[in-house]
């Protein structure tokens, strides 16, 4: 009697943990994702949005600790995430001791990059059964609507006045969950289209029209929110999964077909409605000339970072963690230099200046897509080559294990392309809403194929 009941107790006990893993991934997900809009409404001290820079990698730790998979392919991803983010970490501190940067900048400065990888190993280190896959996708789903929803919402209150978008006008105020942080509407428009994309090609359990349905909602609020630079992200994202799929012909012209359908309606569409209008606004080749503004302010944080490398080794470990225009730099150095600079925290004028220089230059408060202030600007000027190298490494390993499907590449590579404009690289609800899609999409993918062996 022992001896099968010893058995029956360790299962539960493993179920448990499974359990309180499942809930662990919930609560860190909810503490990123609605943090900003919990701020707003309870005027709670803003450090409490970055909470999630503990939670996260404590989750991870317990998740490792508890964790018991017998799948070795899960093992083996995770065992690639965690010596990604080991070499990643590396770089960041062979660039901070280089640079005499403060301790507590490489610590931020990873936690900003790093920790979607972290969340994302996470995900895949549990042996995640169909109820907790479930469980995990409707706390997904009902996130994504309570997003829209909000978004859809705040448009007419902000055009009204009865709330304050913070300076924003009615559309650049709809930031949906992520009400009022900047960006909003990009991030949180960005979240409705990512779901929305894979539920269209992978919701199959669901009838077209509710797919259909949603894609459209998405499409909506990359309008009313104004969020331009979707379209662009995406288009570009698209042509380059073409060249990808260069070698499958059939995939090939399928996506060839698919972009000059869509080419052609939003041609017509700019043309045509008013709510596409503004992108004419942008379309002036007198521009993007030799000497043109867009170059001249797109590449302003550029030459700031060159003009201060003093040797080749500024090359290969950039000016350090939080010294140039890096979301660190930029803004976090700023907003909390009482807590960081009793840490030992550093920083330069490159982000001071190019904040400054946004501020009074027609072009870059016209578009965030001209801002000198990006994400590959930030990682390069930060970390330099080396840094930036470890970080796509550890890009190559998400699009080589979880680019599921096109919808999910199409994503990722927008995401890339999102890197040149701003910086939403370092957006952490968006990026940890990015790994719970992944996560989720490559244990459906798991599940089915476990399912279809037992049969």
């Amino acid at each position: 009697m022992f001896n099968s009941a010893e058995p029956l107790s360790r299962r539960s006990k493993e179920n448990l943990t499974w359990t309180n893993n499942i809930n662990f991934i919930i609560f860190a997900f909810c503490l990123v994702f609605y943090g900003r809009i919990f701020i707003t409404l309870t005027s709670a001290p803003a450090i409490l949005v970055h909470a999630h820079f503990v939670i996260v990698p404590l989750v991870l730790g317990i998740a490792l600790a508890t964790a018991t998979t017998k799948n070795p392919q899960q093992a083996m991803l995770v065992s690639s995430l965690l010596w990604g983010m080991l070499i990643f970490l590396i770089a960041i501190l062979a660039s901070a001791i280089w640079n005499q940067a403060g301790f507590i900048n490489a610590v931020v400065s990873f936690m900003m990059l790093a920790e979607p990888m972290m969340f994302l190993a996470t995900i895949v280190c549990i042996p995640m059964s169909t109820k907790s896959f479930t469980k995990l996708k409707t706390w997904l789903i009902g996130s994504v609507v309570i997003n829209f929803l909000l978004a859809a919402a705040q448009k007419p209150l902000i055009d009204s006045g009865k709330i304050d978008g913070q300076g924003f006008n009615g559309t650049d105020g709809c930031g949906g969950v992520f009400f009022v942080s900047g960006a909003g509407n990009y991030v949180s428009a960005s979240v409705s289209l990512a779901f929305a994309l894979y539920f269209l090609a992978n919701g199959k359990n669901f009838p077209l029209w509710v797919r259909v349905t949603t894609i459209l909602a998405a499409s909506w609020q990359l309008l009313f929110s104004d969020s331009k630079q979707l379209i662009f992200a995406y288009f570009l994202a698209w042509i380059i999964l073409i060249i990808f799929n260069f070698k499958d012909v059939g995939k090939t012209i399928q996506l060839l077909l698919g972009i000059m359908i869509t080419g052609l309606i939003f041609f017509w569409c700019v043309q045509n409605l008013e709510a596409l209008n503004a992108f004419t606004a942008w379309a002036r080749p007198d521009l993007y000339g030799q000497n043109g503004d867009a170059w001249f302010t797109k590449l302003y944080s550029v030459k700031a970072i060159l003009a201060e490398f003093e040797s080749p080794a500024n090359w290969l470990f950039g000016l350090g963690p939080g010294h140039t225009v890096s979301r660190l730099g930029a803004w976090f150095m700023q907003d909390y230099a009482p807590i960081l600079k009793p840490l030992g925290a550093t920083t330069t004028s490159i982000g001071i200046q190019s904040r400054k220089f946004i501020d009074g230059f027609w072009l870059a408060t016209g578009s965030s897509l001209f801002s000198p202030i990006f994400g590959w600007a930030g990682i390069w000027g930060d970390i330099g080559l080396l840094g930036l190298g470890a970080y796509m490494y550890l890009t190559s390993l998400i699009w080589q294990y979880f680019g599921v499907d096109n919808s999910l590449k199409i994503t990722l590579l927008a995401t890339l392309v999102l890197g040149f404009i701003f910086t939403q690289l370092e957006e952490p609800g968006y990026m940890l809403f990015l790994s719970m899609l992944l996560g989720l999409a490559w244990h459906e993918r798991r599940l089915k194929f476990e399912q279809q062996a037992q049969v």
